[in-house]
């Protein structure tokens, strides 16, 4: 068992270190925003940037936690990213309808299943079951990973040559 979650950690790590925020990324961010696949009202797109910040920061802080077994903190993250950190919080009704109106059916779905499986890890950890942490926040960093390969190549540039790769072979 240590094997399969040391793995899993080192998998993670794979797909989360990258993701630090910094002051360069943050530009890179604004300048790739510009150019993304999605086409927000520039209302919404600070409000989804925040939302990106916090799920990172969600995730980040999932690491410890697991490898601590904080049942409870774990909970609670996930708890926080099945419910939504900004965009459901700050968003009026009118920006709700636009932002469906605007979103690709695929965006909307990979959406829906990230919070399906933050809400599964909740769900898991409150059970105590490591085994079953570790695979929903490994099914987490994957979905993290579909989205930002589909609608973020700007932002992670490493997924479009990745695509680029997969499509010369």
């Amino acid at each position: 068992m240590k094997a399969s979650y040391l793995k899993i950690l080192i998998t993670t790590l794979a797909f989360t270190l990258p993701l630090t925020v910094n002051a360069e990324d943050e530009h890179h961010q604004t300048q790739a925003s510009e150019n993304t696949a999605l086409a927000l009202p520039a209302d919404i797109k600070p409000l989804l940037t925040k939302e990106m910040q916090q799920i990172q920061l969600g995730m980040m802080n999932l690491l410890p936690a697991i490898s601590s077994g904080q049942w409870d903190k774990i909970a609670e993250i996930a708890k926080e990213m099945q419910g939504s950190y900004i965009m459901k919080q700050q968003l009026t009704k009118e920006q709700m309808q636009t932002l469906h109106k605007t979103l690709p059916p695929a965006f909307i779905g990979l959406d829906q299943n990230f919070h399906r499986l933050a809400g599964m890890l909740a769900h898991v950890a409150e059970e105590r079951k490591s085994e079953l942490v570790n695979f929903y926040f490994y099914k987490l960093t994957e979905s993290c990973g579909q989205c930002h390969s589909q609608y973020a190549q700007q932002r992670f540039p490493a997924f479009a040559e990745q695509g680029n790769k997969e499509h010369h072979h």
